[in-house]
């Protein structure tokens, strides 16, 4: 059934500070990416293909077992993968219809996967999630996920995607730190936002620190300050934030 809007109305008219633009289809769709060989030949930065399907999940298992009993516990289970990530064998298909892309390291000798990333979409609203990034234990401190982030940048840069946000663990002070200095700007930190295993049978509410940033032209259409209605106790937040930030 066709949306018939003639008799609606915004609740407040917006957009007094920013571009506008008409409304149109928006799709991401996950480009092909070519794998990428570092560390002197002994490691490959690749999509995820079906033949490393049981290596990434055993490597989200053993270096991000947290997920488990939350919204991503999918990454823990090699059985949900071809449900929810765009594979290489089949990219013609799942490059446009699957909500994950994963990239992956592996180790070239034996076909293991070290590391990998994750990132999801958001079609409706332009927006790319870096959502998590794990090393295997036994890899970690080896530098290994500097071409990972490269390579799964390179993916997002190469949707449609005008908005990236992510969000690090407030147990992970190292990644929080490290979206600081590539250039994120912090939303917020959000209590309580994930449901995390602590082993032993246990859970708890992990919170989070979010992070956003515009790419290819989308901060022209976001609204400033000036026509904001906020709360005073909002907008004290707001200027916190934006004086962390370096301005809007």
């Amino acid at each position: 059934m066709a949306i018939t809007l003639e008799k609606s109305r915004p609740y407040r008219k917006m957009a007094t500070t920013c571009k506008t633009r008409s409304v149109k289809e928006k799709h991401i769709v996950w480009p092909k990416m070519e794998p990428v060989i570092c560390k002197g030949g002994m490691y490959r930065v690749t999509l995820l293909r079906r033949g490393l399907i049981d290596g990434a999940a055993k490597l989200w298992t053993l270096a991000y077992p947290e997920l488990y009993g939350s919204p991503h516990e999918f990454l823990l289970d090699p059985e949900q993968y071809e449900r929810w990530i765009a594979l290489e064998d089949s990219w013609a298909e799942d490059a446009g219809k699957k909500v994950y892309c994963m990239s992956v390291v592996e180790k070239i000798e034996s076909g293991e996967v070290v590391s990998s990333s994750v990132l999801t979409k958001f079609d409706k609203n332009l927006q790319v999630e870096f959502s998590f990034i794990a090393t295997h234990p036994e890899y970690r401190l080896k530098h290994l996920t500097d071409e990972l982030r490269l390579f799964t940048r390179n993916i997002a840069l190469g949707t449609d995607a005008e908005y990236f946000t992510t969000f690090c663990e407030t147990w992970h002070d190292s990644t929080q730190n490290w979206c600081f200095k590539r250039g994120w700007k912090i939303a917020g930190i959000f209590p309580g936002n994930f449901v995390r295993w602590n082993g032993d049978n246990q859970e708890y509410r992990g919170c989070t620190v979010h992070f956003y940033q515009f790419v290819k032209g989308g901060e022209e259409y976001v609204t400033r300050p000036e026509e904001w209605h906020l709360a005073p106790r909002a907008k004290e937040v707001w200027e916190v934030l934006n004086r962390v930030n370096g301005g809007i």
